[in-house]
C-alpha cells in the first residue's frame, strides 16, 4: 500500500490579489479575510483527515505568514507553486508528490465543506493504486489523484471554465487513465457560491455574520 502526499493549493491572502470574483458585493480586505477563512478550515480539515504527510503548495511563494502559521499548527510541509498556468502548477506537483510518495493528491481550498470521509476514501483509493477526482457544480473539480502524471491531461484546457473536468476524463480516456469519482461539491469562486455554502456550512455562515457585522477576528485565531 502506498501512502499518498496530500497537496493543498493555496493563494497568498493579499487584498485585490485573491476571490477577486467576490466583489464588488465585498471589498478587497473582506475578500481576502474569506480566502483566509477557507484556507484555514482546509488546512484543518486535511491534517485531521488525511492518513499520511500533508503540503502546502503557496502562490506566489510559500513565505506568508498565514501559511506559516498553519505549517506550525499542522504539521504541514510549505512549498511554492510552480510558475505557470493552473495546469502546469499542479502537474509539477503532483509529480513532486508522485516522486516522494508513488501517488499523490492535490486540493483546492474552495471547498471547506468537504467531509472528512470523503478525504479519507481518496486516500483509500490512491493508496491502493486508483486515480481519483472530485467533481464541482460548475464544471471543475476540486480534487485529482494520480498514480503518474502526463503532462497531456493538464495542457489546452480552459480553466475556470464549464468543461473542465469533462475534459480531464476524455484525456484520462485517451491516456487510458481511469478515474474513480468522488462526490460533486460547490467550490467557493462567487458571491452565490458563498451563500449556498454557507448555508450547509455552519462554520462558513458564523464567520460571514461576524465579517459582515464588523468582527476583525482573522479567522486563523480561532485555531489557537
Amino acid at each position: 500500500m502506498k501512502s499518498p502526499d496530500l497537496i493543498l493549493f493555496a493563494k497568498q491572502p493579499i487584498p485585490g490579489e485573491v476571490k477577486t470574483r467576490l466583489q464588488p458585493d465585498y471589498s478587497p480586505e473582506q475578500a481576502a479575510q474569506i480566502a483566509e477563512f477557507l484556507i484555514c478550515d482546509t488546512a484543518k480539515l486535511a491534517a485531521a483527515n488525511w492518513p499520511s504527510d500533508v503540503y502546502l503548495y503557496g502562490a506566489p511563494g510559500a513565505d506568508h505568514p498565514l501559511f506559516r502559521r498553519l505549517a506550525e499548527k499542522f504539521r504541514l510541509h510549505l512549498t511554492a507553486q510552480a510558475d505557470g498556468d493552473l495546469g502546469l502548477r499542479m502537474l509539477t506537483a503532483l509529480r513532486q508528490g508522485i516522486e516522494r510518495r508513488g501517488a499523490a493528491g492535490v486540493l483546492g481550498c474552495d471547498v471547506p465543506h468537504c467531509r472528512g470521509a470523503i478525504l479519507e476514501l481518496a486516500h483509500a483509493k490512491l493508496a491502493r493504486g486508483d486515480n481519483v477526482i472530485g467533481p464541482t457544480e460548475d464544471g471543475g473539480y476540486y480534487f485529482i489523484g494520480l498514480q503518474q502524471a502526463p503532462g497531456a491531461l493538464f495542457e489546452h484546457i480552459e480553466w475556470g471554465g464549464s468543461r473542465v473536468v469533462e475534459t480531464t476524463l476524455l484525456r484520462g480516456q485517451q491516456l487510458g487513465i481511469a478515474f474513480d469519482m468522488l462526490p460533486k461539491l460547490t467550490d467557493i469562486d462567487t458571491g452565490d457560491d458563498l451563500w449556498i455554502t454557507a448555508h450547509q456550512y455552519e462554520p462558513l455562515r458564523k464567520f460571514l455574520y461576524n465579517l459582515l457585522a464588523g468582527n476583525t477576528t482573522r479567522p486563523v485565531d480561532s485555531l489557537y
